[in-house]
């Protein structure tokens, strides 16, 4: 698996339904990915229920509803 993840670090597309750790478990949508940083890792900017916008590191990122 880790050479899968590696071969291809992008889990989430523009379109995606994703949940935002830290942040009210509401569905937000991503609308582009990026690389960021020195290793460019993957980022995505996402827009939230209320229609706000943020630049979010994928590991912040998931499918279902993050449970504290």
């Amino acid at each position: 698996i880790l050479e899968l993840l590696n071969a291809n670090p992008w889990r989430f597309a523009a379109g995606d339904v994703v949940y935002i750790a830290g942040h009210e478990q509401q569905p937000a949508k991503v609308t582009a990915a990026f690389g960021h940083g020195r290793l460019s890792w993957p980022h995505y900017l996402v827009v939230d229920h209320q229609m706000h916008e943020w630049t979010v590191p994928q590991q912040c990122l998931a499918r279902l509803p993050v449970v504290p």
